[in-house]
């Protein structure tokens, strides 16, 4: 009884949680915005204080912890790391506090660091760490309720047989995928990471899903949609980023992988998924989740989730500042993405976007690697909507940003570098836009849009 009652109870807490829309003050959402706007509403001084107190104690004992060595083996494993992590800790937690404490207002380099679509924009009010310090918090916290108590293994028997054959990955992928939609990219590649170190997912499965489904949540893509001016349209402008999200999906589960091999995190054994002879396929989904509720401890599971809330807080939170702040310098001051797209230009011009347009395009093509909010500060001022769209749907189809996503599958366990990460934002890049370019032209054609 106990059993059926954590699988039945907990999981729906978790599913209500993370995937059930509330309208609250006239706002639809899930509650993990909802808390996020509650807390930056109601105790926003309150809450920076706390992120203030947690980027000092990151600094600090980033610096200490590479002196020093203590006998609780926790706090090793949670403060030592390499020179160059060092070094991201430690500037990102500085350039935390900078901003939010507005730091050095009147030096030049300060200015630049300090500019609302660079460091202001990494930091304090609306900032994209503020926002991920409270979403981290509340949804790694609740997240063994989605995760640990059966669910999982409910839908991963029960969607198994169609996953496998189209991408090449166990059923319990779609929890990944659905925890992205409705909710953030981030949490679908921790969740991802998470179930890999499990045994859920052998490391070609956990890079498939973490560089595939990990789809940026429908509030944020609502967001931009409405400042490109496609609130009227948004049904169709997230069905065409999940169209091209699917079909690159069952692209990258075919490729070869040779650094992803089929093998599991420290040789653990996989979960297994074949249905025994004489059971139900339903029968099966229900069983197997209450022995994993069985097998789970609520107190341990809700410890672990504070622990990776900690280690989340040192470990990337910090890194994603620097990474993020220094890549919006480079995007806001430098000529460097206008360089590095030069050729996207001809690109465009020659599928039939005119050259003035084409020039906005092109930097905004690869600015999404820095931040995915920034193509649409690039190509918000076109007067082309085919153009908005195409671009505006294609920085979610390239899903990876430096200032995000990137960096955190660059500190997951499934082994991806930076360069594996640049290899994943290109390669999506390439694909997305032929797909993209007979979207919007079917689009234009029924005069949805115009060029």
């Amino acid at each position: 009884m106990v059993n059926k009652f954590k699988f039945i109870f907990l999981s729906f807490l978790g599913f209500v949680f993370f995937l059930v829309p509330f309208e609250i003050a006239g706002e639809s959402s899930i509650m993990i915005s909802h808390t996020v706007n509650f807390v930056t509403g109601n105790f926003f001084d309150l809450f920076i204080l706390f992120t203030r107190l947690c980027a000092w104690i990151v600094m600090i004992g980033t610096v200490i912890f590479t002196f020093y060595t203590s006998q609780n083996k926790y706090l090793n494993a949670v403060f030592k790391t390499s020179p160059f992590n060092i070094f991201l800790r430690v500037a990102g937690s500085f350039l935390y506090l900078m901003v939010v404490n507005g730091w050095f207002e009147q030096a030049g380099i300060a200015q630049v660091i300090l500019d609302g679509n660079t460091g202001g924009l990494m930091a304090g009010e609306g900032g994209l760490l503020t926002t991920l310090y409270i979403t981290f918090f509340v949804g790694i916290l609740a997240l063994p309720l989605l995760t640990h108590f059966g669910v999982v293994e409910f839908l991963g028997v029960l969607l198994g047989p169609v996953v496998v054959k189209v991408f090449k990955v166990p059923g319990y992928s779609t929890i990944d995928a659905i925890a992205s939609f409705v909710g953030d990219g981030t949490i679908g590649i921790v969740v991802t990471d998470t179930q890999y170190q499990r045994g859920y997912y052998s490391k070609r499965e956990a890079y498939v899903i973490a560089t595939s489904f990990s789809v940026v949540g429908i509030a944020f893509a609502a967001a931009v949609a409405q400042e490109l001016g496609f609130s009227a349209i948004f049904p169709i402008f997230y069905g065409s980023i999940i169209v091209v999200t699917l079909i690159l999906a069952f692209i990258t589960a075919r490729l070869p992988l040779k650094k992803f091999p089929q093998t599991y995190y420290e040789g653990k054994t996989p979960k297994e998924t074949e249905i025994p002879e004489g059971k139900s396929i339903w029968k099966h989904a229900y069983d197997s989740a209450i022995e994993q509720a069985d097998s789970t401890s609520v107190g341990e599971a809700f410890k672990e989730a504070f622990k990776n809330i900690v280690n989340i807080y040192v470990s990337f939170l910090p890194v994603i500042m620097a990474i993020g702040t220094i890549s919006l310098i480079i995007a806001e001051y430098t000529p460097f993405f206008a360089f590095i797209s030069a050729p996207l230009v001809y690109v465009y011009d020659f599928i039939g976007f005119s050259t003035e347009v084409a020039r906005q395009m092109a930097p905004a093509s690869v600015a999404g690697f820095a931040d995915m909010y920034l193509p649409a500060l690039f190509i918000t001022e076109s007067a082309s909507e085919a153009s908005r769209f195409f671009i505006g749907v294609l920085a979610f189809t390239q899903l990876v940003f430096m200032s995000e996503t990137g960096m955190i599958l660059v500190k997951t366990k499934i082994g991806l570098n930076f360069w594996d990460v640049l290899k994943v934002f290109l390669f999506r890049t390439i694909i997305s836009i032929p797909i993209l370019l007979i979207i919007t032209n079917i689009l234009a054609y029924l005069g949805i849009i115009s060029f």
